[in-house]
């Protein structure tokens, strides 16, 4: 039974695929599986896979002759999973060579954790990502996980495959940390990984609209949780930050009325 089982979804994306893989294979720890399921793609996604699972066994292929969307796909490899610690990874995205080792050191020395990830880094279109430090109070108000971290998979939950437009990881993530009583979340103090930003990104092509209906239907499914931690709701993150605008143009305010009384006294 390998330690780690890495579950890569892919659809369409075969022109990035090679270089996700051989960024899986390239880690220092060896002992995972990588469980490839693709969704039903059209282009050579597939054949990239299978080449991979050719030249090495650690590589699995599940084949979807119809797209189902990447809850469904990411649920379909969880199943499939034998390893002790679940990794996530989008066919386009890449890890730093080290990242496994650290995590499953981390999570061997502390059965208690909840999550090990890493810094991270855009590449592509741009590079700088404001990915805020790891809190509850950060993650209900903005997901500051992204999808591909470390986790024992003893708790594993289902993707909702209902959030179609995106954002079922943050999904995710709030249900597994709603599952623990005090979830503990580690960040390793380097870049482990490396999103691509894509001008036809499914997160990109979210509109004002339909994130509204996503934050809605989170705060509706997590409810409790949301109340465990903002039982007074101007004690939201985002409420703070609002009202520290609010004090910094008041301070402005101030200053400007100071200034005009001084020219209408002084000249």
């Amino acid at each position: 039974m390998p330690q780690v089982s890495v579950i890569v979804t892919s659809y369409n994306l075969g022109a990035y695929l090679g270089e996700t893989l051989r960024s899986v294979s390239c880690q220092t720890f060896t002992d995972w599986e990588c469980l490839v399921v693709d969704n039903g793609s059209s282009d050579n996604s597939l054949a990239v896979a299978r080449e991979f699972a050719a030249g090495d066994r650690r590589f699995r292929v599940e084949e979807w002759t119809e797209e189902r969307g990447v809850a469904s796909a990411r649920n379909r490899g969880l199943a499939l999973a034998c390893g002790r610690y679940i990794l996530f990874l989008d066919a386009d995205d890449l890890l730093s060579e080290r990242y496994m080792e650290d995590a499953v050191a981390a999570l061997e020395a502390n059965p208690e954790l909840t999550l090990v990830y890493g810094q991270a880094q855009r590449f592509g279109m741009q590079s700088s990502w404001d990915l805020p430090p790891f809190s509850m109070e950060t993650m209900l108000a903005r997901n500051c996980l992204y999808v591909s971290c470390f986790f024992p998979k003893r708790l594993a939950v289902p993707f909702d495959t209902a959030f179609v437009n995106g954002y079922e990881d943050w999904d995710f993530w709030l249900t597994l940390l709603e599952a623990e009583d005090n979830p503990k979340v580690l960040q390793l103090p380097y870049v482990c990984f490396h999103y691509r930003t894509r001008p036809r990104s499914r997160n990109r092509g979210v509109t004002d609209e339909a994130l509204t209906d996503i934050r809605r239907r989170l705060w509706e499914k997590h409810r409790s949780l949301y109340a465990r931690y903002f039982c007074d709701p101007l004690q939201t993150v985002e409420y703070r930050r609002l009202q520290s605008s609010f004090r910094k143009a008041s301070r402005w305010s101030l200053v400007w009325k100071l200034r005009l009384l001084y020219r209408k006294l002084f000249g």
